[in-house]
């Protein structure tokens, strides 16, 4: 089982002081025992709140599509995506060069680097929840589905771990 930490600070004070390691040694020795933690926010670096600018069928592949997102830089990036469900205006989980992902969900943790998907440049990824980490918390309602924020209100460009919480 995950706890998120801000949770437990609902219900007890923890001191800013104490670092994950020490709150995990403090819970296993005194409430339960700890398997491990994760931080969330060196989970989902370089993963941002992203808006789909447009959608472009790709010209040399069926099921993909090249979309613009902008995320908070100067310039908005060009990517493919195989997304059942983006739509223009979307917010969604835009995984930076340089981001850490799962592909689709499994295997190790690879980083993102400017490809050619059928010959179509592609900077970054629109990511799905559990390509990030986030399956639990967003379940997907079908395979391809990437992950839609477009219900929250949320910053585009603010890091997804800082948007979050």
């Amino acid at each position: 089982m995950l706890i998120n930490k801000q949770w437990l600070e609902d219900y007890v004070k923890i001191p800013e002081s104490l670092s994950p390691q020490e709150l995990s040694d403090l819970l296993t020795t005194r409430v339960v025992e700890i398997e491990g933690f994760q931080d969330g926010a060196e989970i989902l670096a370089n993963i941002f709140v992203g808006r789909v600018l447009s959608i472009q069928k790709h010209p040399n592949a069926d099921k993909l599509n090249i979309c613009t997102v902008e995320f908070g830089q100067v310039n908005p990036a060009q990517v493919g995506c195989g997304g059942s469900n983006g739509t223009g205006g979307m917010l969604c989980a835009f995984g930076a060069l340089g981001a850490k992902v799962r592909w689709h969900g499994e295997g190790d943790l690879i980083e993102l680097k400017k490809t050619k998907i059928r010959d179509a440049e592609s900077y970054g990824m629109i990511c799905a929840s559990e390509e990030i980490g986030l399956g639990e918390m967003f379940p997907k309602g079908d395979e391809k589905e990437i992950l839609d924020l477009s219900d929250m209100n949320l910053e585009v460009g603010k890091p997804l771990a800082e948007a979050l919480g």
